[in-house]
């Protein structure tokens, strides 16, 4: 800008003229080139001072944007480390239910395989008592029959005998009772025969 300007204000200040005779009067001349000199200062300060300005809001426009990429640079990095770490918090998360899922599957599949194993071991457990009952009651019957008939020739007068409960008179609670005494009894019996011997009762 103030290059452009190739005479300064000194330079009018000092600048002569031919006196002519009927010329312009040199302290009307002298007085205006003054004039213009200071015109010329003034605007040349005034460029200066602008100058300087622009200078001085360049510097300040460099400084914004670079401050400007900076901030974006740091939010895009921020923006990505959070997308990094909920990315990552969320596979973290996913895994978890996974592994907390299959562990839910394979309690649940363990104890249903006990659960159905349990109900087979009451299902045979049942059975066995069952087929416990019907071979006691049958031996039961066979024996009553067998005391009944040894009892019958105990006695010269068929009146003077009574019969000895009939297995048919026998009720199921009654023969299930009958069932359990006999059980813990052969469970007594076989506690005894574990028991170690001593050396005099051999």
């Amino acid at each position: 800008m103030g290059g452009a300007v190739k005479i300064s204000p000194l330079d009018i200040k000092k600048q002569e003229f031919a006196v002519k005779f009927r010329g312009y009067s040199p302290d009307e001349v002298h007085a205006y080139l003054d004039m213009i000199s200071s015109e010329l200062e003034e605007a040349l300060r005034k460029n200066l001072e602008l100058e300087q300005k622009v200078s001085s809001q360049q510097e300040r426009l460099t400084s914004y944007t670079r401050m400007e990429t900076v901030l974006h640079e740091t939010l895009v990095t921020t923006q990505k480390a959070a997308e990094d770490t909920k990315a990552s918090a969320e596979r973290k998360s996913e895994a978890i239910i996974a592994e907390a899922n299959l562990a839910a599957q394979r309690i649940a599949n363990e104890t249903n395989e006990r659960l159905v194993k349990i109900q087979k071991e009451i299902v045979d457990l049942t059975n066995q008592k069952e087929t416990m009952i019907v071979s006691f009651r049958s031996l039961l019957e066979t024996q009553l029959a067998l005391l009944e008939s040894m009892e019958k020739r105990q006695y010269k007068n068929a009146e003077e005998y009574t019969p000895v409960k009939k297995r048919s008179d026998l009720s199921d609670d009654e023969l299930e009772a009958i069932v359990d005494e006999f059980e813990r009894k052969l469970a007594a019996d076989k506690k005894t025969d574990a028991r170690p011997r001593s050396d005099n009762g051999r």
